[in-house]
């Protein structure tokens, strides 16, 4: 199911909105932000044909970081639509299948009683992939009508948002941070490299002006978002 949450972004749901992918018009055909979970190319591409494209109309694909909820479907979605890759250079490797997909943070006593039942339903390796483009903090990309890359580093080593500007901007935050049950919130500690750079992250975008905020995980933030953030990182600083 394709979902428009905001003019020219659909939220696309996966395993009962466990995580979101978001699909965008615009520029030289589509892009989709994140892939989901492993088995979702038919999902994805359902999604593509509701809004009235065509799986080729689907040119770039912007992984926000290398977890598998957001990466999984990523080498047979390229195959079925030839689309564009964009990572950082610090998740690329895993992206590509060239090193192992990490478990848990060691220090998360969560991940350590759910990794062994969790690295069953978890590949050892993504499938081998090509990236296109290794995307750079700050950087401006030629995507749906335009998307900078803001490094955000903390879950993962590589993880990147994504700063949509029109319509008083949007930011695809991917899993720097969390919106699930109308709360504003870290990711997942378990998941998480490095706590401390999560919270320099969040202060990052903290810095940064949009209007709206999808997130990997829970619903749309919409109308002043940038200013929750702002209070998110005051309240974190007491």
């Amino acid at each position: 199911m394709a979902e428009e949450v905001l003019p020219g972004v659909y939220a696309i749901k996966i395993r009962m909105g466990y995580v979101n992918a978001f699909l965008l018009t615009g520029g030289d055909g589509l892009t989709l932000i994140d892939s989901g979970l492993p088995g979702q190319v038919r999902t994805l591409l359902s999604a593509v044909e509701r809004i009235g494209q065509k799986p080729a109309d689907l040119k770039h694909i912007a992984v926000t970081h290398h977890h598998v909820d957001h990466t999984g479907s990523l080498a047979d979605l390229v195959q079925a639509t030839q689309a564009r890759v964009y990572v950082h250079p610090l998740d690329a490797p895993i992206t590509k299948g060239e090193q192992p997909v990490p478990g848990p943070n060691p220090a998360s006593m969560l991940g350590k009683l759910l990794w062994p039942l969790l690295k069953r339903l978890t590949p050892a390796r993504l499938e081998p992939i090509a990236i296109d483009h290794e995307v750079s903090d700050g950087e401006e990309l030629p995507l749906a009508g335009g998307l900078k890359a803001v490094h955000t580093p903390g879950h993962t080593a590589g993880h990147v948002s994504y700063l949509r500007p029109g319509n008083g901007g949007v930011l695809f935050v991917g899993d720097a941070a969390g919106h699930m049950l109308g709360r504003l919130g870290p990711p997942a500690g378990m998941f998480t490299e490095d706590p401390a750079q999560v919270k320099a992250s969040l202060r990052k975008i903290a810095e940064l002006e949009f209007d709206a905020a999808c997130f990997g995980h829970g619903g749309v933030l919409k109308g002043r978002a940038s200013a929750a953030f702002r209070r998110y990182v005051e309240k974190m600083a007491r």
